[in-house]
């Protein structure tokens, strides 16, 4: 398989209807404790929409299994095929 299609079809996140059915809502220290990061790596990743996340009132909120997710299909990327 190339390497293209093999990309595309890790990249495509099918949508699960179930998917925030009980989803963990991180805050932005939550998330820097789970993903061992800084603040201001948080921030970047959000800038760059590289993690999901939506605004509660002035809040940011991260969905924690959405994040472990996309990590995941992103860490697929890095595995070599032969």
């Amino acid at each position: 398989m190339k390497k293209e299609k093999l990309e595309s079809k890790i990249n495509h996140l099918e949508f699960d209807t179930h998917l925030f059915e009980n989803e963990v809502w991180l805050t932005t220290e939550e998330a820097m404790e789970h993903l061992n990061v800084s603040r201001s790596t948080i921030y970047r990743l959000r800038k760059t929409h590289s993690i999901p996340n939506f605004k509660l009132g002035h809040s940011p909120m991260f969905p924690k299994h959405l994040i472990n997710k996309i990590l995941l299909h992103r860490a697929m990327l890095n595995v070599k095929i032969n």
